[in-house]
């Protein structure tokens, strides 16, 4: 009832309970409901109590063996989410850590981050439930962590991680490896594998990128890590009379060439744009008053449910907010989006 709900447009337990009490005809095609439809009450007993590990791992196990029919390839963004309506004086914003399939369009999994705890804890958990064999697991530099690459690596997977001085030592390292070939390679080679430059425009903005590489898996620094390639991405921006220029490393167990690593740490942001953003604007996450126990992170797992299933659908040419509203409409196109499950 509550996923059903949650398609349909509604968006906490009392909108869910009415919009159950309306289709109460329709569910009784398939439940019982001896004691008719459950209250909001209910609804949010129910959800502050579920476990939020045992449904997150059904989550990560419907995914796994009803969406991915074939094996999982490309670009895993992982990064994290906060749910800025949760927070009340009895309990700490609901924090969740997230992964991203840019091929498939989908959640792979989220992971609750510990109230005492940061993402560094949540990512390891999360990367252990998923089959990311043969991907490419792509975070920011809070996950830029040792355990955290050899975790991947162990997975038959390879990372693509951004440095920052949070990593002192590294970050020291691939900003002194770049200085010194930069000081003696005046020129580069725009065919060179180890060079690349794109370029985008919109908006009167635009924003030019020049990416460098290197092979650097002999290097004993480096090679700790279980890194082949450190890369060095510019990013020059315009927008209006303002220009801003920005040098942001990287690092991957992967030998990739100055244009894969562009791809790739552009389709990272996926998960920001295509989920993170979405759940906010099209199911009004952010806003969400859910804040008892489990209520929260239960909720959030419901939402990318539908969320994924609505991204599944591919008859309707419309956003995800416009699908949710073709499911409140028609009682036809609801069933088609749950046929995916059924």
């Amino acid at each position: 009832m509550a996923l059903c709900g949650i398609l349909c447009g509604a968006d906490d337990w009392n909108s869910i309970e009415l919009y159950a009490r309306t289709r109460e005809e329709w569910f009784r095609r398939y439940l019982k409901l001896p004691g008719g439809i459950p209250s909001h009450d209910t609804f949010n007993r129910l959800f502050t109590l579920l476990d939020p590990s045992s449904f997150h791992d059904l989550f990560i196990h419907w995914v796994q063996h009803t969406l991915i029919t074939t094996e999982l390839s490309g670009v895993v963004a992982v990064d994290g989410k906060t749910q800025r309506g949760s927070r009340s004086d009895n309990a700490p914003t609901s924090h969740t850590v997230n992964a991203w399939s840019t091929k498939l369009g989908i959640c792979l999994g989220q992971e609750a981050v510990d109230a005492k705890s940061n993402e560094m804890t949540a990512v390891p958990i999360l990367l252990e439930k998923l089959a990311i064999k043969g991907c490419l697991v792509t975070a920011d530099a809070m996950s830029c962590q040792k355990k955290i690459a050899h975790q991947i690596i162990k997975q038959e997977a390879d990372y693509l991680l951004a440095v920052k001085k949070n990593q002192r030592n590294l970050h020291r390292a691939i900003e002194d490896h770049f200085a010194d070939y930069w000081a003696r390679t005046p020129k580069d080679l725009p065919n060179d594998q180890a060079f690349s430059t794109t370029a985008d425009s919109a908006h009167s903005r635009g924003e030019y990128r020049r990416c460098w590489t290197q092979d650097i898996s002999e290097q004993t620094i480096f090679k700790a890590w279980g890194a082949k390639t450190v890369a060095a991405v510019q990013y020059d921006r315009e927008a209006g009379q303002t220009k801003t220029t920005d040098v942001r490393y990287f690092i991957s167990s992967r030998e990739m060439s100055a244009s894969e690593v562009v791809r790739a740490s552009r389709e990272h942001w996926q998960v920001e744009n295509n989920l993170h953003w979405v759940l906010d604007v099209a199911f009004n996450e952010d806003q969400s008053r859910a804040r008892q126990g489990y209520a929260a992170k239960n909720l959030a797992v419901v939402r990318q449910v539908a969320l994924n299933l609505l991204k599944q659908d591919t008859t309707e040419k419309v956003g995800i907010k416009n699908k949710r509203k073709g499911c409140g409409w028609s009682e036809k196109y609801l069933c088609h989006v749950l046929g995916l499950i059924i």
